[in-house]
């Protein structure tokens, strides 16, 4: 599964989110990174990734092994064409905090 999130304000595309789901040897894992309007990576190195590491009721849970900004991502599966993200993170100065994202289909 592949995707994209583009945060806005009232004029203008702040970042845009690329994103992947996807079953490999090791299991389901879930990549993405940032990138500005320009497509400049806001990620130093590389992208995210995340494993999953529990599947239950639509709700699935991913876990990053890599001590860095994002620990884990929660996606809740709404109805057939919404999920929603929760991630919880560490900003520059150390302090935990919570993001929700919705996720729609476009058809």
């Amino acid at each position: 599964m592949q995707g994209f999130f583009r945060l806005t304000d009232t004029e203008k595309t702040i970042v845009i989110e690329l994103f992947t789901i996807r079953e490999t040897p090791g299991g389901i894992e879930f990549y993405f990174r940032h990138f500005s309007p320009e497509l400049k990576p806001w990620e130093e190195k590389e992208a995210y990734h995340l494993n999953l590491t529990k599947a239950e009721g639509g709700i699935f849970r991913f876990d990053n092994s890599v001590v860095n900004q994002l620990k884990d991502a929660i996606l809740t599966h709404v109805d057939g064409d919404t999920y929603v993200s929760h991630g919880d993170i560490t900003d520059a100065d150390g302090k935990p905090k919570a993001i929700e994202v919705t996720y729609h289909r476009v058809k």
